[in-house]
């Protein structure tokens, strides 16, 4: 089977207490080092973010700094890929790949040739019944809405379609999924290779972030006033 060449983005903004364990997932994948590569991308940040991630900066693991915004950040980071990718894969930074990942998303496109953008089931750190069902829940709404979070996936040929919204703080996944759409098809992957942090639901309330999340489908003029607490 083809190993594509994967290009894994990561914006992180004062995250220096999750990005030691990001990018040490990151760099123990099981997938050739010459058919991948991890583009950091520190976007403003006021703790010690920056320099944690350097220690990194070495063989396919590059770190770079870009104006504060996570669209900024994405959009930057796909400037800086590889000219042979074939595709691009964002992650949250308080998100954390298994070793099997790469091989998992590669299979899954190789079956999937009609695959153009989506992303894949994600497990919260929290095995109590409420994380559980969040868990559950996340994953069977992005799939029924065909929507991306905290993992997105898309192959080389829409990466010059469609930017992501550096005027939104909120909502600009969503965003961007839908006007992935006009170019491509959706996809939801089934796994069990990705594992997300629970810190903004501990900390705001699992029934009131349900409530937040509702907001994220709202139209692009009220999405431009909200805003987005930053949760570390």
């Amino acid at each position: 089977m083809h190993q594509r060449f994967f290009s894994i983005i990561v914006p992180c903004y004062n995250e220096e207490r999750l990005i030691d364990t990001t990018l040490t997932c990151l760099t123990s994948i099981d997938y050739p080092k010459d058919r991948c590569e991890i583009i950091v991308v520190e976007n403003g940040s006021t703790d010690r973010t920056f320099e944690i991630a350097k220690k990194y900066a070495f063989g396919n693991c590059r770190v770079y700094q870009s104006p504060k915004g996570v669209s900024r950040a994405r959009n930057f980071g796909i400037s800086m890929c590889a000219p042979n990718t074939e595709c691009a894969i964002w992650l949250d930074a308080d998100t954390f790949l298994k070793p099997d990942i790469l091989n998992a998303i590669n299979a899954y496109l190789h079956a999937h040739p009609d695959a153009d953008f989506g992303t894949t089931d994600v497990y919260l750190d929290d095995e109590t019944r409420a994380g559980r069902f969040w868990s559950w829940y996340i994953n069977v709404t992005d799939r029924f809405l065909r929507i991306m979070h905290r993992i997105h996936i898309v192959r080389s040929y829409l990466l010059d379609k469609v930017e992501y919204d550096v005027d939104l703080v909120s909502g600009e996944d969503v965003k961007y999924s839908r006007d992935l759409a006009r170019y491509g098809t959706y996809f939801f992957m089934p796994t069990d290779q990705v594992i997300t942090s629970a810190r903004r639901f501990k900390h705001k309330g699992y029934i009131k972030m349900f409530f937040i999340n509702m907001t994220s489908g709202l139209p692009r003029w009220i999405l431009k006033k909200n805003s987005w607490e930053t949760i570390r």
